[in-house]
């Protein structure tokens, strides 16, 4: 009987034995995995936020056009949006991003309006001779005032917020949404 209880405690402590090594494998494994799990999401996550923001963007901010003492009443001015952009992980030199009208009535105050026409997107010149707005892809005109005088396009030509500082015009240049009556930005 004596050696039946001696054999039953050996027994025991193995299995107890046993046992905690498996816990503290279990244990081990299972902290592993989390510090590799904390390792890993910011690694993981430098390679993919590129893909999960705007990849090409310029600034939101007021983008200078110049001085208002270059424009003169009634007669429109096209002036070249300059920006930088960013892309990814790159940033470019300031680069072309667009056109705007600018036009000065009588009492100095100043509208501006993009140069792409609201129906698909094609470029918004001035005819001198006619006194209006033309684009030239599918012949949509467009008074001083930007609003639509006969053509495809479904709304007049969208103005900019724009502000006078120090004697220069700034504006904040957005794309619309095309072919569609209301004017969003795109």
């Amino acid at each position: 009987m004596n050696m039946k209880k001696q054999i039953c405690i050996e027994e025991t402590e193995l299995h107890t034995s046993e046992g905690r090594r498996n816990f503290l494998k279990i244990c081990s494994v299972a902290l592993s995995a989390l510090m590799g799990i904390a390792f890993a999401i910011p690694l993981i996550r430098t390679f993919i936020s590129p893909a999960l923001q705007q990849t090409v963007s310029g600034s939101t901010g007021l983008l200078e056009l110049g001085s208002i003492s270059d424009c003169q009443v009634g007669i429109p001015r096209k002036i070249k949006i300059k920006d930088v952009k960013v892309d990814a992980w790159n940033k470019f030199p300031p680069t072309e991003i667009g056109a705007v009208w600018i036009i000065m009535d009588k009492d100095k105050a100043f509208t501006v309006f993009t140069s792409i026409c609201p129906h698909l997107g094609c470029g918004i010149n001035w005819d001198e001779n006619s006194g209006k707005f033309i684009c030239p892809c599918h012949d949509s005109f467009f008074d001083i005032e930007g609003r639509v005088l006969s053509g495809p396009s479904p709304r007049g030509m969208d103005t900019l917020e724009a502000e006078i500082k120090d004697g220069k015009i700034f504006v904040r240049y957005r794309k619309m949404r095309l072919g569609v009556s209301g004017k969003f930005p795109a």
